[in-house]
Parts: structure tokens; C-alpha cells; sequence
């Protein structure tokens, strides 16, 4: 039984210490393909520390990485996102960050998928992990609330499709 304990323990230090560990360099450049291409990494692990990290922790570094990924989603050239009323939290900030690297992660994780459905499915998912995790902090948003719902009923995706 405390080897169980001993494990468990273990593997929730590790995935914080693995959360802690994204730096955005103070020189990156993002003005080519390749450039965005490089840093795909840096995106995927950044949207991970922002899932990770409570809002309440590291404010400064969660306004560098927010800032590292709206400029890297707002210029990449292979991954674009839909803002879509309705499923997209406009008046939460943290959450639409959450929504936006949901819909990217997956986006890379799938061969830069364009499958609107599915990215902004990724997106939504994410962003109600994220604000489940931060709700005590963020407030209630009635337009997360309406995603949990759906999620709940097993019908966020065609909520979602029926969207676009």
C-alpha cells in the first residue's frame, strides 16, 4: 500500500515539475514558417502549463506565455481558428486562452487538422477542464456553464457542429 502511495505521489510531483518547466525565450522570433514550425513544441507545452497551473500562480509568467500564444496563433500559417458564438467564452479571458489552445493542440496533434468540429470539440473540452479547475477564482460564466451542460447530456459535439 506505500508503494502505491510512494507512486502516486511521485507521478502528481513529476506532472507539476513537468508544468513548471516552460521558459519562453526573450529572443524568439516568429516572422517565417519555419519559425512558427520550431516552436510548435514550446505551443504545445505552453498550452499544457496554462491547462496545468492554477490561475492563481505565476501571474507574471502566464501573461509571457499567453502573450508567446496569441502571437504564435494569431500568425501561424497552419493552424487557424474559428471563433464561433456560442461556444466560444467571449467574456472570460482566461477561458477563450483555454478554448484557443485546446483548438491548437489538437490542431498540431493531428497533422494541423482543419476538422472545425473536431478543433473547436478539442477547445471547448479544454477550456471546461481549465475553468472547472479555476471556477472558485474565475466566477461563474454562463457561457461555460452552457458547455458543461452539454458536455454533461453527451452532446457537446453536435452542439458544436451545430454551431458552424
Amino acid at each position: 500500500m506505500n508503494k502505491i502511495k510512494t507512486l502516486i505521489f511521485l507521478l502528481f510531483v513529476s506532472t507539476n515539475l513537468l508544468a513548471q518547466e516552460v521558459e519562453i525565450p526573450t529572443d524568439l522570433k516568429l516572422e517565417s514558417a519555419e519559425d512558427f514550425q520550431k516552436t510548435e513544441q514550446l505551443v504545445l507545452n505552453s498550452a499544457d502549463w496554462l491547462l496545468k497551473t492554477p490561475i492563481s500562480e505565476n501571474a507574471g509568467k502566464r501573461k509571457n506565455i499567453n502573450a508567446f500564444l496569441m502571437k504564435w496563433m494569431s500568425g501561424s500559417p497552419t493552424v487557424s481558428i474559428e471563433l464561433v458564438s456560442g461556444i466560444v467564452p467571449l467574456d472570460c479571458a482566461d477561458c477563450l486562452m483555454s478554448f484557443m489552445s485546446g483548438w491548437t493542440k489538437y490542431s498540431l496533434k493531428n497533422n494541423y487538422s482543419k476538422n472545425k468540429v473536431e478543433c473547436a470539440l478539442a477547445g471547448a473540452e479544454n477550456a471546461i477542464e481549465f475553468y472547472k479547475k479555476n471556477k472558485s477564482k474565475l466566477g461563474k460564466n454562463s457561457d461555460m456553464e452552457k458547455l458543461i451542460k452539454q458536455e454533461k447530456k453527451g452532446k457537446l459535439k453536435k452542439y458544436i457542429a451545430s454551431k458552424f
